[in-house]
């Protein structure tokens, strides 16, 4: 069941979020395990969450530095796509199916208009389950998070030019 679950991450700050969520919901499981079994972890695979990033041609170096980076970092299995989304998608669903994607995607987005937390994926996609964990955070919540665990983001937020080439680049599921 776990290789039917993907992670869709962009290098963004709402992702960013969410892929630090999944590792702590990850490792919070592992202890409970191990507390409930004695030691005995065999039960619960390692973290490495199918992740799947769509690299477009217009990225900054930045952006696909990060996400390379945080990937090696983490152990991510990234998976680079370089179609468009929705030949991407289907191209991932033929070669191995996925059930439910996370995304990070919060109410104020543009293509969260009709999401909740658990929405199928629009009409005339490939169907899959979009599972959006952080769907009712604000701008100053993602922040918060990021900033008071200290978790590293994309460096072209502090030059303030990521959140406008992530709203060129949003695309709809």
């Amino acid at each position: 069941m776990f290789e039917e679950v993907a992670f869709s991450f962009n290098g963004g700050k709402d992702s960013t979020v969410l892929l630090h969520l999944l590792r702590a919901e990850y490792y919070l499981q592992k202890e409970k395990t191990k507390q409930s079994n004695g030691n005995q972890l065999d039960s619960i695979p390692e973290c490495r969450i199918r992740t799947i990033y769509f690299e477009t041609p217009c990225a900054f170096p930045e952006i696909n530095s990060f996400t390379y980076e945080t990937a090696s970092n983490y152990d991510l299995q990234l998976e680079i796509i370089s179609l468009d989304f929705k030949s991407g998608l289907e191209t991932l669903m033929n070669e191995k199916p996925i059930k439910a994607i996370f995304l990070g995607t919060r109410i104020g987005d543009p293509n969260a208009v009709g999401q909740e937390q658990f929405s199928p994926s629009s009409l005339g996609w490939p169907p899959f389950m979009r599972v959006n964990p952080i769907l009712d955070w604000s701008y100053r919540d993602v922040w918060a998070f990021l900033l008071t665990c200290k978790v590293q983001y994309c460096s072209l937020y502090d030059k303030g030019e990521y959140v406008e080439i992530l709203l060129l680049l949003r695309f709809h599921f």
